[in-house]
């Protein structure tokens, strides 16, 4: 049986959205701002929720999705929160249980989140220019500054969660 996921990139200015099969085609996407929500964490992932929904629908994998992926800006893989993110509003000051929330507004659908460096490493070293790589590091200029750090085939991930992250 195929495997569908979905698949988001939250930016400091707009998060995008695809749903994708195993071999990495992308079947459907979309793109939603992320920086018009203020400080309300809620209404951005009540937001996000929709629009996941809507690309599903799209793609016609209602019912079929296994997981959903999250790369965003001090993305916690460990806590699934994203805490402190300077170029994020809605979780500037505070950590947001985003990996839990997010799974909730999607009746369940497991969800996974890491810092969008490191998401963008897993990219590159399974369909990307890094395929076949086993010690590379991934750098990301967007909104602000990210790494992501591959040693032997494994994302570095630190004791924290954080290791590779550079700044902005």
């Amino acid at each position: 049986m195929e495997q569908f996921v979905v698949g988001i990139d939250v930016g400091g200015q707009t998060t995008k959205i695809g749903v994708v099969d195993a071999r990495g085609d992308v079947l459907a996407q979309s793109v939603i701002r992320s920086d018009i929500y203020g400080a309300d964490a809620d209404a951005y992932i009540a937001a996000l929720a929709v629009a996941v929904k809507a690309v599903i629908a799209e793609a016609g994998k209602e019912g079929e999705i296994r997981g959903i992926g999250v790369g965003a800006p001090n993305g916690n893989y460990y806590t699934g929160q994203v805490a402190f993110a300077p170029n994020l509003a809605w979780a500037a000051d505070k950590p947001v249980d985003f990996a839990k929330k997010l799974s909730e507004a999607m009746g369940g659908i497991p969800v996974s989140l890491t810092n969008d460096a490191n998401a963008a490493a897993v990219g590159e070293m399974t369909y990307g220019a890094a395929r076949g790589m086993k010690n590379f590091i991934m750098l990301t200029l967007g909104t602000g500054v990210g790494s992501g750090i591959v040693i032997n085939g494994q994302l570095v991930y630190g004791s924290d969660g954080f290791a590779g992250e550079l700044g902005h």
